[in-house]
């Protein structure tokens, strides 16, 4: 019993310290938190007309009392992100509450930080078919992924295709995405801007210096899904324009405008688009659209597809009787049907 009522009471301490942690979320409170996010936002958004207006628009909804049911900052914050999508479609503006940091922690140092051990890339392989096969979550920081991604184009450089699978990957840095693509052409290319609010612009290219498992003739097949975000619409988005790749699956979120975290108050933090991207093709973007794959099919499906699409596009061009012959049969095998348990 004495045991029962100590871990009961363990445990009531426990609610009290975090109830005592939890900011009361009064009017005042919610008052505060509000327009400290919409005075970022107003400050910082890239569209300078659209922000004061989406500003201007939460803040009209704040004196009506549309936020004043917010039991907490994280409901708070929900509600906010809906109003701010509602408002400007942008989906890369996200309010949360604030993560704790670590103690001496710093967000702006340049030092490489610990990586982990696969760096996001979740299949690295070549296939049937001398097909190689490149499927990566997410893009960390050139620092943080060029020595990864160095090593998976190693292994993939005798493939004579490629897939690469972007079904799964929520994006990340856009140097990355150049650095990725700087694989796939044979000499230095232009490939978009990034123009701030205040219209200075940042160029991306592929490196001066391509790296030496770089292959700009093999085929290239990328595979989208409705879940491809920001920086994993990017490449597809590239290599389309540059007509380096097949597209094959589903039309992507459409989400290109890039941004960074922002603090507003004490309670929240807003995530704020503070530049566009241009394009150095077609000066354009996938940004509320999406991208349009070439090939459209269930994002299940794709892969598939793109196996079959590459060993079709090797049987025509090669001139090898046998390697003909070779890749015919494996071609029948993959087509038979798949037997259901």
């Amino acid at each position: 019993m004495r045991a029962l009522l100590a871990t009961i009471g363990g445990i009531l301490s426990l609610v009290v310290l975090s109830a005592q942690s939890t900011p009361a979320l009064g009017p005042a409170a919610i008052d505060a938190a509000v327009r400290s996010v919409t005075a970022v936002f107003a400050a910082e958004y890239f569209d300078i007309p659209l922000s004061k207006t989406a500003a201007a628009t939460i803040n009209s909804r704040l004196a009506a009392g549309r936020y004043a049911g917010a039991t907490s900052p994280a409901d708070l914050a929900q509600r906010l992100t809906r109003d701010f999508f509602e408002l400007t479609k942008d989906k890369h503006i996200f309010v949360a509450v604030p993560r704790p940091r670590a103690p001496g922690g710093g967000g702006g140092s340049s030092e490489k930080r610990d990586v982990p051990t696969t760096a996001g890339f979740r299949r690295t392989e070549i296939i049937a078919g001398n097909v190689g096969v490149f499927d990566l979550a997410f893009f960390m920081r050139p620092i943080e992924h060029r020595e990864a991604l160095a090593d998976a184009m190693e292994k993939l450089q005798p493939a004579d295709a490629l897939i690469i699978d972007m079904r799964e990957n929520g994006g990340g840095s856009p140097g990355t995405v150049a650095l990725l693509i700087g694989y796939l052409v044979d000499a230095p290319v232009q490939l978009f801007d990034i123009v701030r609010r205040d219209g200075s612009r940042e160029a991306y290219a592929t490196e001066a210096t391509p790296p030496a498992t770089r292959n700009g003739r093999r085929p290239i097949y990328v595979l989208t899904s409705s879940r491809t975000f920001s920086g994993g619409e990017g490449l597809p988005f590239l290599l389309q324009e540059m007509k380096r790749a097949v597209v094959i699956g589903e039309v992507t979120a459409g989400a290109a405008n890039p941004g960074r975290p922002y603090p507003a108050g004490n309670l929240l933090e807003i995530t704020i688009p503070n530049a566009h991207i241009v394009s150095a093709i077609a000066k354009s973007n996938w940004e509320g659209r999406g991208v349009t794959p070439d090939v459209a099919a269930p994002a299940a499906d794709a892969f598939r597809i793109a196996h079959l699409r590459a060993i079709d596009d090797l049987i025509t061009a090669t001139k090898d009787v046998a390697h003909r012959e070779e890749l015919t049969r494996i071609r029948a095998t993959l087509e038979q049907p798949l037997i259901k348990h």
